[in-house]
């Protein structure tokens, strides 16, 4: 390469051009990592991936079907799915700060739009426990949906989990658009939970629900040996507590909003004087005779924990076997994990005997909703996983449970909540 240079001298004259010849520069050579983890389209392809998601920017530019190999979690184990990351506000379970932006393309929205779809006329008819919840969440998350990225990424997890459920999780694409927008829901929401407001309130509550339904998920297809509490899961479910209660001082100037409704339902399952009162078929658990039961740590605090606790299934338990139960019993089991003491939570991670014990009793009472997708087989699988794992003297606490797990059909009916 030549460079000419004119170099000013004094009294206005020019020196005469001078020609340099510089080197050549040398491209800079780009740093490329083979990568074997694109998108299968672009493998058959054999072409470079950008690994962009949900759709990489070939198959987006060629308008293509994009779908990525097996998530790094294993379908059949989908509880370590976010785990490695430390849990944060409202259950966010993964590093939200880490999650790159989506480009908006058309592939991306056609994608969303298709997700949409399947949850309005597929998903949302099978989610909800009582006709409540069905309204709350088929039209009433829909809607919000249009105005709040959080809750339509909810929607779109949701829909893409649905999916993979319906391909007995063996769909690659399936389980990686329900990946994507997990990490999205919870980038979205934990913002919210950060900045709450009367402004987001709504969409904040409407978020955490699309989680809780996604907490059942993993604990549906968690791998239980060796078997170990479901620890996550509770502090997730105990944290939209959390955003609950403090969304409660915010509706307080608007009782009809959204959130307002929620809480109103809500607030009929926390009167705990009313729940006492349903304890008592539940009481034996609180027994301190055996001298592995004197052995415990025990005092008027621990005693308490566990009292609130049972008070929160009494009325399920009490109504178990009825040919007519009482509206609320789906509601109940739902918000269990929810307003459980945060107390009873470490006890259960402890692997307290008596804290495992009556999570067996809830586990077992969850076989009312076998029937719902994201739950199926889940209580009666952890109880039994429970009944294994407790000491040979504990077990006689366990002969009711186990003895319903023989025959759950002889439960109650609370499909009729859903009709």
């Amino acid at each position: 390469m030549t460079v000419t240079t004119r170099l000013s001298l004094a009294g206005g004259r020019e020196e005469r051009s001078q020609q340099t010849q510089l080197p050549r520069k040398k491209h800079a050579k780009l740093f490329h990592k083979k990568c074997r983890t694109g998108c299968q389209r672009c493998r058959v392809r054999r072409v470079k991936c950008d690994e962009a998601k949900p759709i990489c920017n070939n198959c987006t530019r060629l308008d293509l079907e994009c779908g990525y190999g097996p998530l790094p979690i294993a379908p059949s184990n989908i509880e370590s799915s976010s785990t490695s990351a430390t849990p944060g506000v409202g259950g966010s379970l993964v590093d939200v700060e880490g999650i790159p932006p989506l480009p908006e393309t058309e592939a991306r929205r056609k994608l969303e739009l298709e997700l949409f779809y399947h949850y309005f006329t597929e998903t949302a008819p099978t989610v909800g426990g009582d006709k409540f919840a069905q309204s709350f969440m088929g039209p009433v998350i829909c809607r919000a949906a249009l105005k709040s990225d959080a809750v339509m990424y909810g929607v779109c997890m949701l829909s893409a989990l649905h999916k993979a459920y319906k391909s007995n999780y063996t769909d690659p694409q399936h389980m990686q658009h329900y990946s994507t927008y997990l990490n999205l829901t919870l980038q979205s929401h934990h913002q919210h939970v950060l900045h709450l407001d009367t402004d987001n309130v709504d969409f904040s509550c409407l978020a955490s629900t699309t989680l809780r339904v996604y907490g059942y998920v993993r604990l549906q297809r968690r791998s239980l040996v060796p078997y170990t509490p479901p620890i996550e899961w509770l502090r997730m479910s105990n944290t939209s507590n959390i955003v609950f209660r403090k969304a409660l001082a915010l509706i307080e100037q608007n009782p009809d909003s959204l959130s307002g409704r929620l809480m109103l339902e809500i607030s009929q399952h926390l009167d705990e004087k009313q729940r006492m009162e349903d304890t008592n078929e539940l009481l034996y658990l609180l027994r301190r005779q055996e001298p592995h039961e004197l052995e415990e740590e025990w005092d008027d605090e621990v005693y308490y924990v566990y009292k609130r606790t049972l008070s929160c299934l009494g009325c399920i338990w009490k109504h178990r076997f009825d040919h007519s139960p009482p509206p609320g019993l789906s509601r109940r089991l739902i918000l269990f994990p929810m307003i459980v003491d945060a107390q009873f939570v470490g006890y259960v991670a402890q692997k307290r005997p008596r804290a495992l014990i009556i999570m067996a009793h809830y586990f077992t009472l969850l076989a009312l909703h076998r029937s719902l997708w994201y739950i199926g087989d889940t209580g009666p699988r952890e109880a039994r996983a429970i009944a294994a794992e407790l000491p040979p003297e504990w077990q006689g606490m366990l002969i009711q449970p186990l003895e319903i797990l023989k025959d759950p059909s002889s439960l109650c009916d609370v499909s009729q909540e859903r009709d």
